[in-house]
């Protein structure tokens, strides 16, 4: 179930917020969605756990987060950034 409706530029910028917390963890297990919504708010956002779903959602659409797999169950969901969203931050000078 998709939550409110955020503006594109909103969402594009929280979604970089996300690639930049999920590059600076530099491990293989990735970040549950708890531990970025808590992480993010050091760029200023302060966003559900439904909006920050969605906007990894977006990022996996374009290739630049993945779900890691070992997940047992959807609670324990963690994602990474991929190195296609290493290079849009890189390319976006980010």
């Amino acid at each position: 179930m998709k939550g409110p409706m955020i503006s594109n530029h909103s969402l594009e910028l929280f979604a970089t917020a996300v690639l930049k917390v999920l590059e600076a963890n530099n491990t293989r297990f990735g970040l549950t969605v708890t531990a970025i919504r808590l992480l993010v708010r050091q760029f200023g956002f302060n966003r559900t756990e439904t909006e920050t779903l969605d906007a990894l959602e977006y990022l996996a659409d374009k290739k630049f987060v993945a779900e890691s797999p070992k997940a047992l169950v959807k609670i324990n969901r963690a994602w990474k950034i991929t190195d296609e969203g290493r290079q849009y931050l890189d390319d976006s000078n980010l």
